[in-house]
């Protein structure tokens, strides 16, 4: 790596010994002959992950004693970073080898804040837990679509340049759905969000179903309180009564979605997990009404 990188690569981690090494691995066997350094800021309560990053010369390794939301971890990293494109991604995202050629390239076509593709990685054994968790939550990130305009990006994948995100002030301590406000607060500022469909990642999903339940309780938790709370009360009014209808249409949404563009092989999967994606739906509804009732963020992870 050089002394001045182009790219630096954000990877915030808690306990991530089960996936970071083939994180890392993706990264340090990028085909591109772009300068780029990887930072871990890690919180774990044991060395397992500083042991693993000891490992490669090219890993700037940061460690913290108090566990933080994963937001807080990228803004220490990004404080640390000396590249003109800050990359986050997640411990357990496995980028694609031409990635870091193919993020340069949209770079210098004028994309200062775009989020690649995330596809399910194939190379664990199947569950049905990881399959919903994909499909719920990446429903705009297939790399069957093409590029579009976003109104928000997943922090598991995002590349914006270092000047915009040091002058954004960076993520709030939220432990979901901290990209959402981010981003949307992007637009909100007069930046534009693009979604790039050869920019690609695999993501390792290995929650267990009750766990992929409560990121989503704590997704509806936390999304009234970013885009709702300061609205009127007869808004909150019809929102309350109307819930139950947009949570189905928002769960019907990302059924037709990932029938539409998963690849082939994934679209009877994605009819059979649909009643999950229903019920996940209802799931989400519960944690917004807490929110509407007790206007609070989930402010812990677990």
């Amino acid at each position: 790596m050089k002394n001045d990188p182009l790219i630096s690569i954000i990877i915030p981690s808690y306990n991530s010994q089960n996936n970071i090494k083939r994180c890392v691995n993706a990264l340090v066997n990028q085909k591109t002959e772009i300068s780029y350094q990887i930072i871990v800021v890690d919180c774990s309560e044991h060395e397992l992950v500083k042991e693993i990053c000891g490992q490669y010369q090219s890993v700037i390794y940061h460690h913290v004693p108090e566990r933080f939301n994963p937001g807080i971890g990228r803004n220490i990293g990004a404080q640390k970073a000396n590249g003109k494109i800050l990359v986050f991604i997640d411990s357990d995202v496995v980028i694609d080898e031409h990635a870091l050629e193919n993020i340069n390239r949209n770079y210098k076509e004028g994309c200062t804040i775009f989020g690649g593709a995330l596809e399910r990685f194939s190379g664990d054994p199947f569950s049905f837990a990881s399959a919903f968790e994909h499909q719920f939550f990446n429903h705009e990130s297939q790399k069957g679509r093409k590029k579009f305009e976003r109104k928000n990006l997943s922090s598991a994948f995002l590349i914006v340049s270092k000047d915009v995100f040091d002058e954004s002030g960076g993520f709030k301590d939220i432990p979901r759905m901290q990209d959402t406000e981010l981003t949307e607060r992007l637009i909100q500022n007069g930046h534009k969000l693009y979604f790039i469909p050869d920019v690609i990642g695999y993501q390792i999903q290995d929650s267990k179903f009750i766990q992929v339940l409560r990121k989503i309780y704590i997704s509806g938790r936390n999304v009234y309180i970013i885009r709702y709370k300061n609205r009127g009360n007869l808004f909150k009014f019809f929102l309350f009564l109307l819930l139950p209808l947009i949570s189905f249409l928002k769960a019907s949404r990302i059924c037709i979605r990932n029938i539409r563009y998963l690849a082939i092989r994934e679209k009877g999967l994605a009819l059979v997990i649909s009643p999950l994606i229903l019920i996940g739906g209802i799931i989400w509804m519960i944690g917004f009404y807490h929110s509407m009732t007790f206007r609070s963020y989930m402010t812990k992870s677990r």
